[in-house]
């Protein structure tokens, strides 16, 4: 998934040229299924959706070019704020992934619903070579506050930070705290720590071991159920001849740099243009399409009342206003689901939670408006008044 555009931006330094993405999280031949079918259900995903996860901007950090370089190499770490570190973990615990039946199939919350309501999430700076000091003292970020440091508080233990953890500075992104801090803890362990980055490196190891040490392991429902995108069939020969990838590249968009280094012949094989490009020469064009005789089930029509009612509302050809009894390939309309337009107060979940939302039961219900899900799924409200 390509960054929207208005966060190809680099992240310290604000060009928006000259730019490249970090991919935080990547997919390992080494990881067994279960470990990956751990991490799917933490995140709130799909079965077999962690690839696509991959690709989208909360698995995504986006800096100029030497400056994205230099954070592959672990000169700098951004780790998540005390605040952050907080907020992730009491969200675990009401995303509906803790204390499940085992035949408990109601949806979880997805990790997108953490988002703040300023829609980015704040990491601590933290250089650990002169030239990352260096860029502290070129781009004056904003400091940390008294609620990033939680108060002068370590979260868990909890005593008193240690003096001197405010001097560290705090960048704001759209990558998610399970993959930002997924790659912050192994920079951590490759880099020495004082008593002081040792406080970011606990709350990084302790959202890591949510799916790492299978603490709330998935039920067995969820680890055997069809994997997303299954169902996905091959091209045949007609639309693999009409699909060129050299020219569906975007020009303008960052190239994609790894934290883990690779030779250029190496990431030309894993990159997925280069995959497709090699398929396609593989492709007879001058064979002929295969035929598949297409079996349709008869579909039948649905008459909605309420539309027939708004279209003419002194009609009586519906069937409930029939004197005579409907045919019997009639089926009824199913009912519109209704839910009352919320009040003042529900309008805003962001500043006023609905009271589910601190809750780990069954939920959505299907009571939920599509304000609650837009809530349940994104964190965002459709219904709260806009200022201006």
């Amino acid at each position: 998934m390509t960054p929207h555009a208005d966060i190809l931006t680099c992240l310290i330094s604000g060009a928006t040229e000259n730019l490249r993405q970090c991919r935080l999280i990547s997919e390992s031949a080494e990881e067994e299924e279960f470990q990956i079918a751990c991490k799917e259900w933490i995140f709130g995903i799909p079965r077999g959706s962690l690839a696509y996860y991959t690709h989208t901007q909360e698995n995504i950090m986006i800096f100029r070019e030497d400056i994205c370089r230099m954070y592959t190499r672990g000169e700098f770490v951004l780790a998540p704020t005390f605040k952050t570190y907080i907020d992730t973990m009491e969200f675990v615990q009401r995303a509906g992934i803790t204390d499940r039946k085992d035949n408990d199939e109601s949806p979880r919350r997805p990790l997108t619903a953490l988002i703040s309501p300023a829609r980015r999430y704040r990491y601590v700076f933290i250089p650990f070579t002169d030239a990352a000091r260096a860029l502290q003292q070129e781009f004056k970020m904003q400091p940390q506050t008294d609620e990033d440091l939680n108060g002068g508080w370590l979260p868990r233990p909890r005593r008193l930070l240690r003096e001197g953890s405010d001097a560290y500075p705090v960048v704001e992104s759209h990558a998610h705290p399970f993959s930002v801090a997924t790659l912050a803890e192994t920079v951590f362990r490759l880099r020495p720590s004082t008593e002081i980055t040792a406080q970011w490196l606990v709350c990084s190891d302790r959202i890591v071991d949510l799916w790492r040490c299978e603490k709330y392991p998935p039920p067995q429902w969820f680890v055997d159920a069809p994997k997303f995108g299954e169902d996905d069939t091959d091209l045949s020969t007609t639309e693999a001849s009409g699909y060129d990838p050299l020219l569906s590249e975007s020009k303008c968009e960052p190239e994609l740099v790894r934290p883990k280094r690779e030779t250029d012949a190496a990431a030309r094989t894993t990159d997925p243009r280069t995959k497709v490009t090699n398929w396609c020469g593989k492709v007879d064009l001058k064979a002929k399409p295969v035929e598949e005789e297409l079996h349709r089930s008869p579909v039948k029509l649905r008459r909605s009342t309420r539309i027939a009612a708004r279209a003419g509302p002194y009609a009586s050809s519906s069937p409930e206003r029939c004197a005579s009894p409907p045919p019997e390939e009639w089926v009824p309309p199913s009912p519109p689901r209704r839910a009352p337009w919320p009040s003042a107060r529900g309008r805003d979940p962001i500043r006023y939670p609905p009271a589910w939302e601190k809750r780990n039961g069954r939920f959505p219900t299907s009571n939920f408006s599509s304000n609650d899900w837009a809530y349940f799924q994104y964190g965002v409200a459709l219904a709260a008044r806009t200022s201006g």
